[in-house]
């Protein structure tokens, strides 16, 4: 059984943590000019628009999906606490991110450099959310 206390207790603080992650993110993309290589064209404008509809596609996948999984499997992990969220989020992000990224990158000319970025944002993300919601079912 689902606890809906439990479920929107995650979705706040995942929620205040990957908005606050994601600020930082987006600022440091900014500053960093990471898309300079790539055509003008193929680059979304960097601006409110764009920052929202990435947050909220990232809570969609990165918060919510995640939550209301773990609520109903979290009573089949064998183990739990911070240790599982971490696990689970780098087993999602060893295999699913990784070969994904490696293979568009050999097949796509991206800067490395943009692509280890997001990358290393995503790891990141993955960690300190996952972390939160398997805490939160701690207690």
């Amino acid at each position: 059984m689902i606890s809906v206390k439990l479920l929107l207790t995650c979705l706040l603080w995942g929620g205040i943590a990957l908005f606050a992650i994601e600020l930082i993110w987006y600022h440091l993309e900014k500053k960093l000019n990471l898309t300079a290589k790539l055509p003008a064209d193929l680059v979304e404008p960097m601006g409110s628009g764009y920052f929202v509809s990435r947050f909220v596609s990232q809570f969609a996948f990165l918060v919510a999906l995640p939550s209301v999984v773990y609520s109903w499997a979290y009573v089949l992990i064998p183990f739990y606490g911070v240790r599982a969220g971490i696990v689970l989020a780098l087993y999602l992000f060893i295999m699913g991110i990784v070969p994904y990224s490696t293979a568009s990158l050999m097949r796509i000319k991206i800067p490395l450099a943009y692509t280890l970025f997001h990358l290393a944002g995503y790891l990141i993300k993955l960690v300190l959310i996952y972390g939160i919601i398997a805490y939160i079912y701690v207690l």
